[in-house]
């Protein structure tokens, strides 16, 4: 395997392993309430957590992220590297930061519904 081919396979299986991780984060946030955690709380929170899962990893913006990384990180290493192995190597790590970008939004957005969510349902989420 050449070096930059041990290149893209390090980023791309890094990549991996970093955004299969956010795969069910956030979702299952558990709010802190001033007041009773009983079944009703419980009910409420596994609904409120339903929820935020369908605020998926995969969406536009993701792709629409990652492709903008792709395109700066591509277009730096060509310039850096003055190859297209430099320019490969760019987008990929651009495009896996454009996309980790994206997933941690989404992870902000999924507590975020969870949030609103219990608000809406009168608990009196403090933390």
């Amino acid at each position: 395997m050449t070096p930059t081919n041990a290149k893209i396979a390090m980023i791309l299986i890094s990549g991996s392993f970093v955004l299969s991780g956010c795969a069910n984060t956030a979702a299952g946030y558990r709010p802190i309430v001033d007041g009773y955690q009983d079944e009703f709380y419980l009910a409420d929170l596994d609904d409120c957590q339903s929820v935020a899962k369908t605020k998926h990893y995969d969406n536009g913006d993701a792709r629409t992220s990652a492709l903008a990384g792709a395109v700066v990180g591509g277009a730096a290493g060509a310039i850096e590297d003055d190859s297209i192995e430099g320019a490969i190597v760019g987008a990929l790590l651009g495009g896996l930061l454009g996309a980790a970008s994206s997933a941690d939004e989404t992870r902000s957005d999924r507590k975020d519904i969870v949030i609103r969510c219990m608000l809406g349902r009168g608990h009196a989420v403090v933390g």
